[in-house]
């Protein structure tokens, strides 16, 4: 596990533990793990992040960016409209 912090339009939406995050970048979609090498990248259509009882959250958006150093991702986006 490794902590998330998701913004959306400008407020906090999760603050937590998560075992993996998929986004979808300009060079395709990306697997977000803990322990993954430092990261950054524009981030377009959805993101999906999966919590510790295994759900998994879907979020549609606009654009966005995300960046993780392996023990941290953070998260920012705008909603589609």
């Amino acid at each position: 596990m490794f902590d998330l912090v998701l913004l959306c339009d400008e407020r906090k939406v999760y603050d937590g533990q998560v075992s993996e995050v998929y986004v979808t970048t300009c060079n395709g979609p990306t697997s977000i793990r803990k322990n993954h090498q430092p990261y950054m990248s524009k981030i377009v259509g959805q993101v999906t992040y999966a919590t510790p009882d295994g759900s998994f959250h879907v979020l549609d958006i606009a654009d966005g960016f995300v960046y993780t150093n392996g023990l941290l991702c953070h998260v920012v986006v705008d909603i589609t409209s």
